[in-house]
């Protein structure tokens, strides 16, 4: 055998050691996979990236730099809306990311097949997740490309969320680079409390700040984190005003009471009301607001009061429940339903009670079965066949306590749920008898987190 037909051999070798390493064993999801040519590319790329950017008004264009760079590569962004992925994906188009995403989009199986076929990553959020961080290792291990939101969760007023270290650590023990992406107009398209939709308007994206691999090797886990925690600060407001741009919807403040829920001039609770499609009334004082075209609030009248943003509104109302909980009387109970996971793609009703929040801990009171003999839901709904199951027949009383102090983040959904873990994992989702108070309980648990912190 001659040198040349040696080093080929060799080449050969050390290829499929790498395959073998890379693969998933047999029956495992393939988390972490090489994006699918088909479903990334074909179908992700060719069909529904054109269809978003038309849609959408996205006027964004490929970073050859970024598209360019050598892997391993983190690109990191804020997550201001449901179409971030499809956004940083464009501004390299032609160039594969595996996707970090929430577990909750598995729970569909088909969608679940496509998108992990596309590459990406499923993360319990505010959770370690090893599973998660082995997929994210193998992506990077390959010199890939993983494309992640480190805020975990969409934003609520425009105003970007603070997270931990977890990231920087992650990207120093690999040695990766790091892009760092910023857009805008994602919020004001398609806020998270929105219940009607999206906005037409224009989103625009630009990298504002890149760590190569030799700064990373040169750089602290703490450093890493700092550089991505700056550059990651964002206000959506706070840009359009001084780069207006309108945003048009025929119900742009449908569902936003879920978050500007406590009136500015009278202070009632959970009593702002959305009317009309561009009016936000106080069912206990009258207080109207209006919204313009820009999506900036302005009072109706000169009695009225407001303020000129949904991120303002927002603070101003934490100080509100700061307040509440600084007095040593302070409780906050309401009645609540609960579900728990029945599988990785099923919830099942299985239980009533009461949850109570005070002294910085969470509390539930009441009577629940196990899951297998709850009844389970698809889509907002109970399964045919169990529709007409009696849980009071099964359900043993249930206490169940939740340290604040130990929380990193909150699961919830505007208007519906908030989900609550144990030490050991399990998932707890409660349903408020009176849905509008998931603001004020999640403004609430915050507010004691930040009393604990400090």
């Amino acid at each position: 055998m001659d040198e040349n037909e040696g080093g080929k051999s060799l080449i050969k070798t050390e290829n499929e050691v790498a395959k073998k390493k890379d693969r998933t064993p047999k029956g495992q999801p393939d988390y972490g996979c090489k994006p699918s040519f088909f479903w990334y590319s074909f179908f992700g790329t060719g069909i529904v990236m054109p269809l978003a950017r038309l849609v959408f008004g996205m006027k964004i264009r490929t970073d050859k730099r970024i598209k360019e760079m050598e892997g391993p590569l983190v690109i990191v962004g804020n997550h201001p809306s449901s179409i971030d992925p499809i956004i940083m994906a464009t501004t390299v188009r032609g160039r594969p990311i595996n996707f970090v995403a929430g577990t909750f989009l598995f729970r569909n199986k088909i969608f679940a097949h496509i998108i992990t076929k596309g590459g990406c990553i499923p993360k319990a959020q505010f959770r370690n997740d090893m599973r998660t961080v082995r997929a994210m290792f193998r992506v990077l291990s390959r010199g890939g490309v993983l494309g992640i939101f480190p805020e975990a969760t969409r934003m609520v007023d425009g105003h970007s969320i603070p997270f931990d270290s977890g990231l920087a650590s992650l990207i120093k023990k690999n040695g990766a680079a790091v892009a760092i992406l910023r857009s805008h107009g994602a919020y004001m398209t398609w806020p998270r409390w929105s219940e009607n939709s999206w906005r037409k308007g224009r989103i625009t994206a630009e990298y504002v700040h890149v760590i190569t691999k030799e700064e990373v090797a040169e750089m602290s886990v703490q450093e890493i984190h700092q550089v991505m925690l700056e550059h990651l600060d964002y206000n959506e407001y706070e840009y359009f005003r001084s780069h207006p741009q309108v945003f048009r919807s025929k119900d742009p403040l449908c569902g936003i009471e879920n978050v500007a829920c406590i009136c500015p001039r009278c202070r009632s609770m959970n009593a702002m009301r959305a009317e009309n499609g561009k009016i936000l009334r106080c069912v206990k004082c009258g207080n109207t607001v209006n919204v313009d075209k820009y999506g900036f609030f302005t009072p109706s009248g000169e009695e009225d009061k407001c303020f000129p943003d949904l991120h303002e509104w927002n603070r101003w109302e934490q100080t509100i429940y700061e307040e509440s909980i600084s007095s040593p009387d302070f409780v906050l109970t309401e009645k609540v339903t609960l579900f728990q996971p029945l599988d990785e793609f099923l919830y099942a009703k299985v239980g009533e009670g009461v949850l109570t929040i005070r002294d910085g801990e969470i509390t539930f009171e009441g009577k629940a079965c196990r899951p297998e003999e709850g009844i389970a839901y698809k889509k907002g709904k109970p399964l045919f066949s169990q529709r007409k199951r009696d849980i009071s027949k099964v359900a043993v009383p249930v206490n169940k306590t939740f340290k604040v102090k130990f929380m990193k983040g909150l699961m919830y959904d505007f208007g519906e749920y908030l989900e609550l873990f144990e030490p050991g994992g399990q998932i707890n989702r409660f349903y408020p008898e009176n849905r509008s108070r998931i603001h004020e309980i999640c403004g609430i648990i915050r507010a004691m987190h930040n009393q604990i912190e400090s």
